[in-house]
């Protein structure tokens, strides 16, 4: 591998953030038997000089650099990552399988021999839910059989439509059918995950005819790959939630719109709304669209119409999801803690002062979810990081700002985006403050967390950026992957200091 002197320079960087990091996160005892420590730390020293390598031989093919950059430190979390560690892993594990047996739905049944509720699965998946948290060194569990015993757990994700679940589920059963050890299921089915991640958002990157580059960093966001290469599907609702505006930009810049590419876009906002219902807001970025860039006046007047049809979609679904939403442990804690949306709703309306408050919150409260920028694992309280949350939220504002943009937004279209974010941000907390919060509850962000806005990222410089300073583009696109690689890296050095 030629290396040239820009190519050390920035090597150079990437190594002393990565080292800075491990000094910041690893405790006393690493250093008393420090060689996985630093054998993780030399994995990722290798695989982001390589990526910054492959970057200066390919900053034409932006979205090649995002899929190797996703996939080779996706690769690393898929592994790293204890069992069932990310937020929530456990429960969608188990829908994961429950989808590789071909059910697309759930069946709430009842527990044999209690008088609970749950959904059955196989006694290997639950064994790896009670031992959530652990790594492979800290278990024998990840050395048995995969053991098709039926078992039940209490929750399953009902709400989520299944084809969030299909790269997991494709995942275990191949761990099935190969008669892996019990712990392919978990590591194929992240992987899977991963690599659809990946690949939609190499797409979206590359059909994006501007903006390449801020799209490659929101996809590389740590919390992104973090969830990406786990069984969550977040990283699916993030991808296509990236691949709608990806669409945008191309219409953006189309002077004809072809049918096939509005059904794409639609259809990925419907997707990433199904998860996640205020990002159906994404459709409203076709108002942003020239008016003479589609075909015809019809063609016009349908794309826009088709926001109804959406929204209509999203609300069907969204009443469904709240049918089933109770089936789990959250119906005992609903019923505990005195949730129910339409007490909240009324409770709301009838205290107008108490709901001004509650709207002004979502300003007053946005530090503590850019705190939980770095907010990973079950245990959240002793995962997470409030200096990388600090920093990378400085490094991406800095970023959002100062990077030179190959489009100069009128005014306007900024302003309309930034309605357009700022709604679906408003919507996140609204709908998790209404399904999640007590009836008068004084916080609305209980039960929200940065990895529901990560798509949002791509909004900020979108909005913010500024050309009033000159700049090498070379220069900066490099410095700037470099300090995102770094963070990536940071991220992992965070697992091993916590969970090794």
């Amino acid at each position: 591998m030629n290396i040239n002197l820009g190519n050390k320079k920035y090597i150079l960087i990437y190594l002393a953030i990565i080292c800075i990091f491990s000094v910041c996160f690893l405790k006393p005892e690493d250093y008393l038997s420090p060689f996985f420590e630093i054998g993780i730390l030399a994995l990722i020293f290798i695989i982001g000089s390589s990526c910054i390598y492959y970057y200066t031989k390919n900053e034409d093919n932006l979205h090649k650099v995002a899929f190797l950059i996703i996939l080779l430190f996706g690769i690393t979390c898929v592994f790293l990552t204890p069992i069932n560690d990310v937020s929530d892993e456990q429960e969608h594990f188990v829908r994961s399988e429950i989808v590789s047996t071909g059910q697309l739905s759930t069946t709430y049944v009842p527990i044999p021999n209690t008088t609970q509720n749950g959904y059955q699965t196989i006694n290997s998946i639950t064994i790896f839910c009670e031992n959530a948290g652990a790594n492979v060194f800290g278990t024998t569990v990840d050395d048995a059989k995969i053991d098709y015993t039926p078992s039940y757990f209490n929750s399953a994700f009902s709400q989520n439509p299944f084809y969030s679940y299909l790269p997991q589920a494709i995942g275990i059963l191949l761990a099935k059918i190969l008669d892996l050890n019990a712990i392919w299921m978990l590591w194929l089915g992240r992987l899977f995950n991963l690599l659809v991640y990946a690949g939609i958002v190499s797409f979206a990157i590359r059909k994006a005819p501007i903006l390449k580059f801020p799209l490659l960093i929101v996809s590389i966001l740590p919390l992104a790959i973090y969830q990406a290469a786990s069984m969550s599907v977040d990283g699916m609702f993030s991808a296509f939630a990236i691949l709608a505006f990806a669409y945008f930009l191309y219409f953006y810049k189309t002077p004809k719109i072809k049918w096939i590419d509005l059904g794409i876009f639609y259809g990925a906002v419907i997707l990433a709304g199904l998860l996640k219902s205020p990002f159906l807001a994404l459709s409203l970025l076709i108002f942003l669209v020239p008016n003479n860039h589609f075909e015809s006046k019809m063609q016009n007047i349908i794309s826009k119409s088709m926001i109804l049809v959406t929204l209509a979609i999203g609300m069907a679904w969204s009443n469904y999801a709240n049918s089933v939403l109770a089936n789990s442990w959250r119906g005992e804690f609903f019923a505990k803690k005195h949730v129910n949306s339409t007490e909240q709703i009324n409770y709301l309306v009838s205290n107008p002062v108490f709901a001004a408050e509650r709207f002004l919150n979502v300003f007053s409260e946005s530090p503590v979810i850019i705190d939980r920028l770095f907010y990973f694992s079950n245990d959240v309280r002793d995962y997470s990081s409030t200096l990388l949350s600090v920093l990378y939220t400085a490094f991406f504002l800095i970023f959002s700002i100062v990077y030179p943009l190959d489009e100069k937004f009128e005014i306007k279209t900024r302003i309309e985006g930034l309605l357009i974010g700022f709604l679906i941000y408003i919507g996140v907390i609204g709908v998790q403050y209404l399904t999640w919060a007590s009836v008068g509850a004084t916080s609305v962000i209980n039960g929200v967390f940065a990895r529901y806005f990560m798509p949002l990222l791509i909004f900020v410089p979108f909005v913010v950026n500024t050309d009033l300073l000159d700049y090498d583009n070379e220069e900066l696109s490099q410095l700037f992957l470099t300090i995102a690689l770094g963070f990536i890296s940071g991220m992992i050095m965070l697992t091993v200091s916590v969970k090794y």
